[in-house]
């Protein structure tokens, strides 16, 4: 068993961008990454450029929160510079992970990278990004014990959360990702499904495998479940729906389930009432929580967070 550690990661972003960077570098910290953000790290008296190299050379990541504002920087263009230099001559190297936050001309060093886009879905980028920082750190540090996403003091407060969802299903809309698809495990497995959380690195389009059988004797089918944590304003499309159907045939699953904290467009409900898919929206999911008690949900709850 190696040594708990956790990601660290530098922030390369504009002085225009910093309301956003300190959301995300506190949403991070919350999940199990260490960020190192250069308004917070270098102090007055500092020398930038020295401090700037200090920050990259100890970090895992670089993040890069590509802006109108950010491509003209030249205090960012430096930072790409020194991190460019360390991929490649650095054994340890650091490796770039791109944030598109606005519409701008991409960097070369760019083109031919994956980005998280939160111009588009910010919840689904976030996602991506966590996802894309654990799998890369455990790949490149296989003896190391990433610490977990949620730390083990934050597990009261999250119970206390879940005992008010039976009452307020907003709540839901304010949990972290990965806590939303912990949240629908957790309540199909209090209905008698045995339920595995698919990876954090890679899904596959399936957030939560589930097993139950439909009859006693019988053999238990695949159900795959894809969680949604979406504002109500924002619906559910016929894309998210077809990807599942194609996963549940690439898995071979029986049936398939989309959940979210937000409802499904007409066209996503025309597909699914054509195929095995039960889509479960803000008022099913509310019906679904009160009829499951607050002493079950305490005791899964510390159960899941103490796994």
């Amino acid at each position: 068993m190696g040594n708990t550690q956790r990601p660290l990661i530098f922030v390369c972003h504009s002085s225009r961008d910093k309301p956003f960077v300190q959301k995300l570098a506190d949403r991070l910290s919350q999940d199990g990454v260490d960020v190192w953000v250069d308004h917070l790290e270098i102090k007055v008296g500092d020398s930038i450029h020295n401090k700037i190299n200090e920050g990259l050379s100890k970090s895992d990541f670089l993040v890069v929160v590509l802006s109108q504002a950010s491509v003209k920087s030249r205090w960012v263009r430096e930072e790409l510079n020194s991190a460019a230099s360390l991929e490649k001559l650095s054994d340890r190297g650091v490796f770039i992970l791109p944030i598109l936050l606005e519409r701008c001309d991409v960097p070369p060093l760019f083109l031919d990278r994956r980005y998280a886009n939160f111009l588009e879905d910010k919840d689904s980028a976030y996602k991506e990004l966590i996802d894309g920082i654990l799998h890369h750190f455990k790949s490149k540090h296989p003896d190391v014990d990433v610490a977990p996403l949620r730390q083990p003091e934050a597990i009261d407060a999250y119970a206390v959360a879940l005992n008010r969802l039976v009452l307020n299903a907003d709540i839901l809309t304010t949990l972290p990702p990965r806590a939303f698809e912990e949240f629908v495990a957790a309540m199909f497995h209090s209905l008698g499904f045995g339920v595995e959380l698919t990876s954090v690195s890679r899904d596959g389009g399936a957030d939560v495998i589930a097993m139950k059988s439909p009859a006693p004797g019988l053999s238990p089918l695949k159900t795959i479940i894809e969680c949604k944590r979406y504002a109500p304003p924002n619906k559910v499309g016929v894309a998210i729906v077809r990807q599942l159907f194609g996963v549940m045939q690439a898995c071979g699953a029986a049936q398939g389930i989309i959940v979210t904290t937000s409802y499904f467009t007409k066209e996503a409900k025309h597909f699914a009432s054509g195929h095995p898919i039960d889509l479960i929206d803000r008022d099913k999911l509310q019906e679904m929580m009160r009829t499951i008690d607050v002493a079950t949900w305490e005791t899964i709850v510390r159960s899941r967070a103490s796994n």
